[in-house]
């Protein structure tokens, strides 16, 4: 993704098994692979796009 200059990844298909820790577990990870602003949204939550 750093390739394609992307600045933001919103994550917002995610296994129910981890939603305790959802946003920590998928943030953490998709930081290994990418240097952006990374979203995981909770259900519902609105993200604005500007």
């Amino acid at each position: 993704m750093n390739k394609l200059n992307v600045k933001n990844l919103i994550i917002y298909h995610t296994e129910e098994s981890h939603k305790e820790k959802r946003k920590e577990l998928y943030t953490e990870e998709a930081q290994n692979y990418f240097n952006g602003h990374v979203i995981v949204p909770n259900d519902l939550e609105i993200i604005e796009i500007n």
